[in-house]
């Protein structure tokens, strides 16, 4: 068991370096720059101001600290001396005696300090450790539950055993106390030899005993408690035989202070002296519903208020308080009674309660074994038989997406960057059997947050959850936190965004510029959308009507970054013409993302030539996992182009332009859409005259 770290001296704070080289400075200074007859006889008293280092230094370091004055005094003077016998100033005739005087008293200080160092080392010791037991005591375990606490709320496992010898007063008054302090050392004794060092197994209290199990989880901490009632209850004892009860609880995220976790420790306890004793209970969901079911309601109100109270006191008293809070109830109480519910952690189990989980895994053991634990941390799961299909419900938001990458080459991959691109927020943990670094590389470069190799252990898995859980939470805050603007710094960002717009605005009077077929599209697609809006959502509730204007008006943005050769090309586009070309979505969102807070024409930019069937791109999203904004888009963009003339081909006639989309519906378009814009036909028919397009095209390139 880890003891206080008394090895290392306290470090010495910069003032007190300071004082003493201005201590070694003034006999220094004064023997070189003032005049013999001002000093006279006190010239060699001077230097006993060199005491000052050592008294300093001494007092935080002991015998190292005035070794290391003596030795900087002793240089100062040497080099002092020498320097003045070369300008020919005279040694004073007390120096000598100054000298041995200098010695003998940082040589008493620096005994004396160390002394000191060690009757403080032994008074620190003796704070933190049993007299009777040789135990960490309750302050010493307190600190360790902190630490540790600490450490469980970044993800790694904890849990505690609460001990109580039953039947413990009555034994000790039938045999005396000499013979019940014996019991207690026994026991104790025990315990010491069980808990690993990497552990903390203390005395709580009279008979009461705490072991933090650090990196245990719950399996590993019944164990152990079993373990230590199995071994007092076949230890002879000379006066009969002693057992005890424990009571275990594991620390989970929604636990708010080490206290929950004690408290729940303890109403095991209390369960496990219910029971008969001589027992190992777990807190869990059923002792929670028993202890609320218990406890009347008015009961349960007082003792929330006068939680809350105690809370209260507790934050004033605790503001300058450095020492650890002490647990709110004393132990002789601990087992005997139940804790007052409202210490009780109020989720006992199920950190995933209103969080949602996208799983794909197509090994079956192992996927059992992940539904099972998730589905007990109360997650909102959602299964898919492999990456395709897991691609298709990526039109809802997930907290975290687990999907496994093995073998490669069957979609794991695309379904990572699909994840990320279309929820950025949304954390992605990659699974692989595979021993590869290379393929868990790419993973993490395609936008996986976490790669997990296969075998893992579920504490292993709760680790990265939490982890996980905590960056989502952190990524939107982050976002929320940016949106939220005083009404002056609201005005400054509308004022700036709309400079950025019309820059924006020449970036895409650029693009059709370069490409003069594409001279007046993007108005084009933006009438059209809206038309086909109106049939899809027409009282905007999925959609706000400006945000799809703004996507559409910036649609095809990132074709700034194309050759201009390419886009006036008349013969057909190579294979790596054609990659390329793919590419102007994502440059387009890259060029945005810095200058609009807008999600949904970010989402328009990014995802309007992605299919219904899954063969679109840049992401390959399919069905409802492309936004309506983008499908909506996508039908406005294809008609516009089909509608107009392009450099390798004439324009379709109205009519074959809109049976055409009608005959991609399920295919390239979403049939609700399509329904839409049957349904508005006449009206785009009226835009398509108002905007004096000339008939023809197919569908686009681009």
């Amino acid at each position: 068991m880890p003891e206080p770290d008394n090895s290392q001296p306290p470090k010495v704070p910069p003032r007190a370096l300071a004082i003493s080289l201005g201590a070694l400075l003034v006999p220094v200074l004064a023997d070189l720059l003032l005049p013999r007859a001002v000093l006279g006889s006190y010239q060699a008293l001077l230097w006993l101001t060199a005491l000052v280092p050592a008294f300093l230094l001494a007092y935080y370091r002991g015998w190292q600290g005035a070794a290391t004055a003596l030795a900087a005094g002793m240089v100062t003077l040497s080099l002092t001396q020498a320097i003045a016998n070369w300008l020919g100033r005279p040694v004073p005739d007390l120096l000598g005696g100054v000298v041995a005087a200098y010695l003998a008293i940082i040589l008493g200080v620096g005994w004396l300090a160390e002394r000191l160092h060690r009757d403080r080392a032994e008074i620190e010791d003796l704070a933190f450790t049993d007299l009777l037991t040789h135990l960490p005591n309750r302050r010493h375990a307190r600190v360790f539950l902190e630490n540790e606490f600490a450490a469980a709320e970044r993800g790694r496992p904890l849990s505690v055993v609460l001990f109580d010898l039953d039947d413990f007063k009555r034994y000790n008054d039938r045999y005396g106390h000499v013979v019940g302090d014996q019991a207690l050392a026994a026991f104790a004794e025990i315990l010491s030899q069980t808990t690993r060092k990497m552990n903390l197994s203390a005395r709580f209290g009279g008979e009461e005993f705490l072991s933090v199990l650090a990196g245990s989880d719950v399996e590993g901490a019944l164990v152990f408690a079993e373990r230590v009632r199995s071994a007092i209850r076949t230890k002879k004892f000379p006066n009969g035989t002693l057992t005890v009860s424990a009571g275990v609880a594991a620390h989970h995220p929604s636990m708010r202070s080490p206290d929950e976790l004690l408290a729940a420790a303890d109403h095991a306890l209390y369960q496990a002296k219910h029971d008969g004793k001589d027992c190992v209970r777990l807190f869990g969901r059923t002792l929670f519903e028993e202890a609320v079911t218990e406890t009347p309601a008015t009961e349960a109100e007082g003792e929330e208020e006068e939680g809350e109270a105690r809370d209260r006191e507790s934050d004033k008293e605790g503001r300058g308080r450095k020492e650890p809070p002490e647990y709110p109830r004393a132990p002789d109480e601990m087992g005997k009674t139940a804790p007052p519910v409202t210490l009780l952690p109020q989720r006992v189990t199920g950190f995933g309660g209103d969080r949602k989980v996208l799983l794909v895994e197509e090994e079956e053991g192992v996927r059992d074994a992940l539904v099972s634990y998730l589905e007990k941390e109360a997650f909102g799961l959602t299964l898919a038989q492999d990456p395709a299909e897991a691609v298709q419900v990526l039109g809802t938001e997930f907290d975290i997406v687990i999907t496994d990458l093995s073998p490669p080459g069957r979609g794991g991959m695309e379904l990572v960057k699909a994840a990320k691109a279309r929820w950025p927020t949304s954390q992605v943990l990659a699974i692989t059997g595979v021993q590869d670094a290379r393929l868990a590389a790419e993973a993490i470069s395609a936008g996986a947050d976490r790669c997990l190799q296969k075998p893992f252990g579920m504490p292993e898995l709760r680790r990265e959850l939490v982890e996980a859980l905590a960056r989502r939470d952190r990524l939107v805050m982050e976002r929320s936190r940016s949106r939220l603007l005083s009404a002056e710094a609201q005005d400054r960002q509308d004022r700036a965004q709309t400079e950025i717009l019309r820059a924006a605005d020449a970036l895409v009077q650029a693009v059709e510029v370069r490409d003069p077929y594409l001279l007046g599209h993007h108005e084009t697609v933006t009438l059209y959308a809206e038309e086909i809006r109106k049939g899809v959502d027409p009282d905007g509730r999925e959609l706000v009507p400006a945000s799809l204007h703004l996507g559409t008006r910036f649609l095809d943005v990132g074709k700034i970054n194309l050759p201009t050769d390419l886009l006036a090309k008349e013969e057909g586009l190579t294979a790596e013409e054609v990659e390329l070309l793919e590419t102007h979505p994502g440059t387009g969102r890259q060029i945005l993302e810095p200058l609009l807070d807008d999600l949904t024409a970010l989402e328009v930019v990014t995802w309007h030539h992605e299919r219904w069937d899954g063969g679109g791109y840049p992401n390959g999203l399919l069905g409802e996992s492309i936004p309506l904004a983008a499908r909506i888009a996508a039908v406005a963009d294809s008609l516009a182009a089909m509608t107009s003339a392009r450099s390798y081909r004439d324009a379709l006639p109205w009519e074959e332009a809109a049976d055409r989309i009608v005959g991609l519906r399920e295919t390239q378009f979403d049939p609700r859409v399509v329904d839409a814009f049957q349904e508005s036909l006449s009206r785009l028919r009226s835009v398509h005259r108002s905007r004096n397009a000339p008939p023809s095209p197919h569908l686009p390139r681009g």
